[in-house]
């Protein structure tokens, strides 16, 4: 589907709502985008932030580790923590994208489509907080993350 979005709005935010990500850093975020016309989207980094140390020797930290450096290898893409929850993406950007992923996947895909469309990616170190709930990713969604990585580089 094509995302419908207000042709008045100039970014949109991209959160989860599961409690991990702070609000407090979109007007951050929106300020980089005012001051740089190249940059197309600002994620937050929650790789430097950490509040609970002992979430870096989980299962899922390492995952989303080896996912981030398959990414960065077969993308050319360079990013600390492309699956983040936390973004801010100028709307023109989204006005035209058509999203073929279905799943935990969409991250990875919007990564891709903004440097398709010409523009760069910045991150921002963010505090990432325990989530509320129950975590839902599972090894399946690590597969389907993967195969969107390939699926994005023969694009």
């Amino acid at each position: 589907a094509v995302a419908n979005i207000d042709p008045t709005v100039d970014y949109v935010i991209i959160t989860d709502a599961d409690y991990t990500y702070p609000a407090e850093y979109v007007p951050q975020m929106i300020r980089i985008l005012e001051k740089a016309p190249e940059v197309g989207m600002v994620c937050g980094n929650r790789f430097k932030g950490y509040e609970d140390m002992k979430d870096l020797n989980s299962i899922f930290y390492i995952g989303n580790r080896l996912i981030a450096l398959t990414h960065n290898l077969l993308n050319g893409i360079t990013l600390a923590d492309p699956l983040t929850g936390l973004r801010v993406v100028r709307a023109q950007i989204l006005r035209n994208w058509t999203v073929k992923s279905k799943g935990f996947d969409v991250e990875v895909e919007l990564n891709h489509h903004v440097e398709r469309e010409g523009f760069g990616i910045v991150e921002v170190p963010i505090r990432y907080r325990e989530r509320l709930g129950e975590k839902k990713l599972g090894f399946k969604n690590g597969a389907e993350i993967l195969k969107r990585i390939v699926l994005e580089t023969t694009y």
